[in-house]
Formats: C-alpha cells, sequence, structure tokens
C-alpha cells in the first residue's frame, strides 16, 4: 500500500489534448501534419489520415498550439489548462497575431484560412 501513497504524491496532473484539423474544400485531402505545443520539444504528434490528433499527458499551464503546414494557414491556439478543471481546458483561437481572439470548444475544430499557394504576404 505505501507504492500507491508514494506514486499519487508525485503524480503530476495532465490531460490529453484533441481536435482535428479541416481543409474548407472536403474533397480536399490533408497530408499528415505536424502539431506542436509550444516549441515541441515536449509534445509534438502528427494527424491521422481523418485529420484528427492527440496530445497525452498535457500538464496544467499556458500552451500554444500551432500547426506547422507548409500548405495551409491554420490558426494558432492558446490553450489553459487549470489543475482544478483539466477536463474543460480553455482554448482560445489567434487566427493571426495581433487578430481578435475567439474561445473555441474542446476538442478543436480547426479549418485551413488559406493555402499557401494563394496566400500573398501583406507588405
Amino acid at each position: 500500500k505505501n507504492n500507491d501513497a508514494l506514486s499519487q504524491s508525485s503524480t503530476i496532473i495532465t490531460t490529453s489534448i484533441q481536435g482535428r484539423l479541416r481543409l474548407p474544400d472536403p474533397a480536399e485531402s490533408l497530408n499528415s501534419t505536424r502539431i506542436t505545443l509550444n516549441d515541441g520539444s515536449k509534445h509534438s504528434t502528427y494527424t491521422q489520415p481523418d485529420g484528427s490528433f492527440v496530445f497525452f499527458r498535457v500538464p496544467p499551464g499556458v500552451h500554444l498550439l500551432d500547426v506547422q503546414s507548409r500548405e495551409h494557414h491554420f490558426s494558432q491556439v492558446k490553450i489553459q489548462l487549470l489543475e482544478e478543471a483539466m477536463d474543460v481546458p480553455k482554448c482560445i483561437e489567434y487566427i493571426y497575431p495581433g487578430a481578435p481572439k475567439q474561445a473555441i470548444p474542446h476538442p478543436l475544430e480547426l479549418t485551413a484560412h488559406a493555402s499557401y499557394e494563394y496566400y500573398e504576404p501583406r507588405q
């Protein structure tokens, strides 16, 4: 029984963050796309063929989700995990830096805003 007590006291509460990437045109298929939390050093994953993804064992804190796609532009999402509410992540979508932010539900549904071949950066 002592082992239980030990393992419990040293356990950090973690949760899973999940979602799905979509393209505006459902006929287009999304290549396997890398998604990172923060800088990707601890949490990095790839989408499944249906666009879904999961990050496991995400600790409390504020995490920045980035879609590392060379073909499509996706929003950045800031995810706030509070220890007392790990099952309800607060997710804020930033379509581009400085854009009005909006709260979005979890699991995340992220649709690409633009394809880079048509994407003209503003000067």
